[in-house]
């Protein structure tokens, strides 16, 4: 395989991490019960689905038919969409903050499994940090389902768990440009121009 297959791949990983981030974070807010929107949610949900007929095909042809560029340049400007909404206006509840927090772990781990999987799927060696970090997602991601689970079911969590969101959320904060910026190579990684 081409160095240029492991790049385009390496854009749909990006791609669907994205989604993966809208899609948890639409998924806390209904679970918390904060204000969402119906329709944006299952607009999330149809373009994952959309993402994920391309993925398996593409990781057996290594190629893109014109069609699947075609969707896929409309995907990306209908994320790109509804990432320009993804960051509220501050300052935040505790549960907005927790999905800003829950939706970015979740991309995160994503992210990384992607990667693991470009390096399965094409033979290439890839950094042995990617396998190490699973257990760092998995600890993370396990603590944001136990607190959306407590809140969906009108309970309090225990403090040494909430206490955690602040610093993860102001780490978030801080990389705002960056997962924003990080967006635009998508179409740049695909060869969608």
């Amino acid at each position: 395989m081409t160095n240029n297959v492991t790049v385009q791949y390496n854009g749909l990983v990006l791609l669907t991490g994205y989604l993966q981030r809208l899609f948890v974070a639409e998924t806390i807010y209904r679970r918390t019960n904060e204000p969402y929107d119906e329709k944006r949610f299952n607009e999330i949900k149809t373009l994952m689905d959309e993402v994920y007929t391309i993925v398996p095909s593409f990781e057996q042809t290594g190629t893109f038919t014109m069609g699947q560029k075609v969707q896929l340049q409309l995907i990306v400007q209908k994320t790109e969409n509804l990432m320009s909404t993804y960051f509220k206006q501050m300052p935040l509840s505790f549960n907005q903050k927790l999905a800003i927090v829950g939706s970015s772990l979740y991309a995160e781990q994503h992210v990384n499994e992607g990667i693991i999987r470009l390096g399965e799927v094409f033979n290439v060696e890839i950094n042995e940090d990617f396998k190490k970090r699973r257990k760092y997602y998995e600890q993370r991601t396990k603590l944001i389902d136990y607190i959306v689970f407590v809140l969906h079911h009108n309970e309090q969590p225990e403090e040494n768990a909430t206490k955690q969101i602040d610093p993860w959320f102001h780490d978030v904060m801080k990389n705002k440009s960056g997962i924003e910026e990080d967006f635009k190579q998508i179409n740049e990684l695909i060869e969608l121009n």
